[in-house]
This record gives C-alpha cells, structure tokens and sequence, in this order.
C-alpha cells in the first residue's frame, strides 16, 4: 500500500483540495497529485470548477515539455518516458489522477 497526502491548491483564486503520492515502480519515481472543487455549474472562471493536476519526476527517463501556440501561449504538455518502469510508472501515475478527480468529482467518501 502507499502512502496518500491531502494538500491544498489554489487554482484562480479558488481553494482546491489535491491528493499526492509517490509512484514507484522500478528505477522509476514519480510524484503525482491531483485535486478539483468537483462541479460548480459553469464552464468559464467566474463560475465553473476548478481542477488541478501535477506529475513530477523523482527519478527514471522522463521528459516534460509545454506545448505553445503561434503566441507563445502554454496551451499543454507532452510527457514522454523511457523503459518498462517509465511506462508502469506513468500509467500508474494517471490511473491515480483519475481516481482522485473521479472520486471528487462523484464526492466520494472511502
């Protein structure tokens, strides 16, 4: 079994409640944590949720660049890895942002 820690976020001036762990599998490490408000009947800043996400590599061959647009713009992220444990690792790492978000979402109570 692992380890869980609550933390908390702030994502455009709104508090955030996130998940983190560390995923290890192999020579690979990675620490994820993942949190968000769950719905509040928008799809725009004022109104809308608010979720976070964060992947970041302890150890292992991993590779994290922003995507930009034509104005420079962050508009996303590639996340690339190397080898069995990069690849266990990052879908472990997924698997557990999924559950995290899902669990909120849905206001869980495990």
């Amino acid at each position: 079994m692992y380890a869980i820690e609550e933390g908390l976020k702030i994502v455009n001036d709104v508090e955030v409640d996130t998940f983190q762990r560390e995923v290890v599998e192999g020579h690979a490490c990675l620490e994820v944590e993942a949190g968000t408000t769950g719905y509040k009947g928008g799809c725009c800043r004022n109104v809308g949720g608010r979720t976070f996400l964060r992947i970041d590599c302890v150890a292992g061959d991993f590779c994290f660049q922003p995507v930009t647009d034509d104005d420079g713009r962050q508009v996303g992220v590639v996340i690339a890895a190397c080898g069995d444990d990069g690849l266990n690792a990052l879908m472990k790492a997924l698997d557990f942002c999924r559950d995290a978000l899902n669990d909120q979402r849905c206001e869980v109570d495990d």
